[in-house]
């Protein structure tokens, strides 16, 4: 336990080192911090974005990330360091995202930059990826995709997920972004991710909740109906009436 603890204190030391050099290279040094942890089993990733930018939810970290175009992989190869738990899911979720990118690019998404021609190419059964060095592409877009897609949504870090719910923006920003109204679609990823992180945190998802949680996001303006009934969907609540009890529990 001790030896744990020295060395994530070694990681989270390094990470303070960080604090004042330039964005242009920190974000990369973090993400390099993060994937040396996962080598080591180290799982500290809030304390890491806390010791390097002084606030625990990675905000500044992903919107340094986000901010420009980016070539393919180096975006596959952020995202995949922080859903690894092992080192050895590192290449299976970097290799995972790159397939969904050739995907998305026979889909004829438009958030690439470049000749696109090698990142088609790609097979399901490779590995090698060098020929991709030259592909970019828009990553706030090319993350809100794979978030838009069931099968995708899981190869984006969950806190790389709040930062976008919170509109994407870091919490020291002066300028807000303009609310965008809600649509169904957006409604409905809105929900089922609310849903799941309730879930996992152990609770039990409310529409008080949900509402307040949506409250918060950029993206969810006048979308309350449409989260009304994503819930209801989802979760099962019948419009002002809640769910009956079974008749097991009732005689309890």
């Amino acid at each position: 336990m001790n030896e744990n603890r020295a060395l994530e204190q070694q990681f989270l030391d390094r990470a303070k080192a960080l604090t004042n050099v330039a964005e242009v290279f920190r974000c990369l040094q973090v993400t390099m911090l993060i994937c040396d942890m996962v080598a080591f089993g180290v799982r500290a990733e809030a304390k890491i974005f806390e010791a390097a930018y002084g606030e625990p939810s990675g905000q500044k970290y992903w919107d340094a990330h986000l901010s420009e175009p980016i070539r393919v992989y180096t975006l596959a190869h952020v995202l995949s360091a922080h859903l690894a738990e092992q080192a050895e899911q590192v290449e299976m979720a970097r290799i995972a995202i790159i397939r969904a990118f050739r995907d998305a690019a026979e889909a004829g998404e438009r958030w690439f930059t470049g000749d696109t021609t090698p990142l088609l190419a790609v097979e399901d059964g490779q590995t090698n990826f060098e020929g991709l060095a030259k592909i970019k592409l828009y990553p706030r877009p090319a993350v809100e995709w794979l978030l838009s897609k069931p099968k995708r949504e899981h190869l984006v870090p969950t806190s790389l997920q709040r930062f976008l719910q919170s509109g994407g923006e870091p919490t020291n920003a002066k300028v807000p972004t303009a609310r965008r109204p809600a649509t169904k679609k957006r409604a409905e990823r809105f929900a089922a991710h609310y849903i799941k992180s309730e879930q996992a945190a152990g609770r039990s998802p409310t529409l008080r909740g949900l509402e307040a949680a949506a409250a918060k996001s950029a993206d969810m303006h006048g979308g309350r109906d449409y989260l009304r009934n994503a819930f209801r969907r989802l979760w099962g609540v019948r419009r002002g009436r809640p769910p009956k009890a079974t008749p097991k529990i009732a005689e309890k």
